[in-house]
Formats: structure tokens, sequence, C-alpha cells
């Protein structure tokens, strides 16, 4: 079974395309394999995340008492982590219409667990053993094969996501009409596909969203926002000259400081480089701050005693 990067989004295909790039069955490869993995359930849960965070706002679910331990738990979320907020964020949803109906099918099956989660949880188990470094290279080279094909049978799960673009919002320029609606002409930078330079999409809306920030699109030009849980750093702002590389980020923990909420990111593309949302501009690091403390607002409504008491 083959596996179309194209039509992933940008953070999965870029892992897998790791895999690729390793011929041996030795560690290296085993450990780009764990990591698509990961970087799949990551992706996963911040899709819900964001879901979630859209239909607590709106009133359509209720806070769920699982849902008070996302906040402790995206402070250093792990593989385990992400598996359990998606799982719980499907459990909530499927109680409403989900932006992508699909995540309830990769998560449940009847009253049990689906394949693709299943999967998910098998590689996990997997991903600890071999961070343990108890494994000989024989055990190796036999797990290479074997965590490959899980995830390539995850993958394949995912091909719904062509249905599902991820762009980031480049710029958008506003045209009035006499006596009739605004149009919005957005230039999209489309954040499927292993590539380092996205692809330029300008398209007309009559809604629109605010720019640089990453969306999910529908078939129906319903968007979901998944901004700051995954953000892209244009190259016309961070050049080689500062201390960001462009690229697609995504959320990695957070920790409080005295100028607010600090969160930290992992590159999705070929930048290679983790930061702290401390080294950025003031005005994007207030943002992204705000942004996720009105997320863990909408999990608990009461979310600073909640977590006080964590």
């Amino acid at each position: 079974m083959r596996i179309d990067l194209d039509t992933l989004p940008v953070p999965i295909a870029s892992a897998y395309r790791r895999i690729r790039a390793c011929h041996a069955q030795d560690a290296k490869r085993l450990k780009n394999i764990l990591q698509t993995a990961e970087m799949t359930a990551r992706l996963l849960g911040v899709a819900a995340l964001a879901d979630l965070r859209q239909a607590l706002v709106a009133g359509r679910v209720a806070p769920a008492p699982a849902l008070a331990r996302f906040i402790d738990a995206l402070r250093r979320p792990s593989f385990g982590h992400w598996i359990e907020i998606l799982r719980e964020s499907v459990r909530v949803l499927r109680q409403s219409a989900m932006f992508i109906p699909e995540f309830e099918s990769i998560v449940f099956k009847g009253n049990g667990m689906a394949q693709p989660y299943e999967l998910l949880s098998e590689i996990l188990t997997l991903r600890n053993r071999f961070a343990h470094g108890d494994m000989s290279a024989p055990e190796i080279a036999r797990a290479c094969v074997d965590a490959e094909a899980r995830v390539t049978e995850l993958l394949a799960a995912l091909e719904f996501f062509e249905a599902y673009p991820f762009y980031f919002v480049r710029r958008i320029r506003v045209r009035k009409r006499a006596l009739a609606a605004c149009s919005y002409t957005h230039e999209f930078w489309l954040l499927n596909g292993p590539y380092a330079d996205p692809e330029a999409v300008s398209e007309e809306r009559d809604w629109h969203t605010d720019s640089d920030e990453v969306i999910i699109q529908r078939v129906d030009e319903r968007f979901l926002n998944l901004d700051p849980l995954l953000i892209y750093l244009d190259r016309d702002a961070y050049d080689k000259a500062s201390k960001l590389q462009p690229d697609l980020y995504i959320f990695n923990g957070f920790q409080r400081s005295g100028a607010g909420l600090v969160a930290d990111f992992l590159p999705c593309g070929p930048s290679g480089q983790e930061f702290s949302s401390k080294i950025l501009p003031e005005q994007e690091r207030e943002m992204i701050s705000l942004g996720l403390e009105a997320c863990f607002q909408a999990f608990v409504p009461d979310a600073g005693n909640a977590e006080e008491a964590a």
C-alpha cells in the first residue's frame, strides 16, 4: 500500500517523507516511523481540540469532567496525552455535529474503539519500549516492518483529509460592491503535502477569517480555525536574519510566567527548530497567550480554579 502524501496535511506528510529517506531497517528508521505516528496523533488531537473549542463556545456541547484534565495534559503533552485528548474530544463532539464527521469513525466503533485508534495505541506501546533502549538490532529491524505497516494502515484511514484542506490565510482583500454585500478575496497557502514552499491559492469568499491564521476548510466553505494550536511563520516576516525560520509549527505545551502564558512549538516542516512563544514579537506573543487562555476557558468554565486544584 502506497500513501499519497499530497492528500495529507503537512505535519503528517513531512514526517512520513522522512521514513522514505531511510533505507536501512535500523533505529533511525524506527524513530522516524514512531515520530510519524506521534505527529499524526498530535495533529488529530489539535484538530479535535479546535472543533471542541468551537462547539463549546457555541453551546452545542457542554464541558465534560474528562475535559478538566486537558489543561494539565497540555502543559507538556506526550504521545499518550494526544491519544487521550483525541478520544475524549470526539466522545463529547459525537453528541453534536462535528466539523470533520469522519473523526468519529477513526476513534469509535459501536461501543468499542475503532481500528485506527487501536493502531495508535499499539504504536504507542512499541514507542515506549523503544524509548527504554532495551531492543536489540534484530528486534528493531522487525519492529520497523511491523510499525511501518501499522502507520501505513493508519494513514490510509485518513484519506478523508483530501476533502479538508489545511490553509494558511496569507492575506485578505475586501471588494466593496455598490448596493451589495462585500466579497473577500483570500490568498490561501495550501498546507497539504510534504513540501517546504506552500502552494498559493487565491479564492473569493462571502465570509472572511483573520489573516495569518491556519484553518481547515470544508467543501461547503465552512472553516475551522486552528490558531494558536497550529501557527505558520511567514517567510516574508521571518528570514534568515531572525531567530526563527519560516515553517508550520504545532503546539507542544505551555507554562505560565509573569508575562502571561508562554507556549512551546514543534516544527512540522524542514526548519527543525523548536521554539517558545516568548521570543516572538510582543503582539504575537500576547495573541497566542490570549488564544490559549480562551481555549482553556472553553474546556472548563472555571479554568483558573481548576488549574489551581490540579
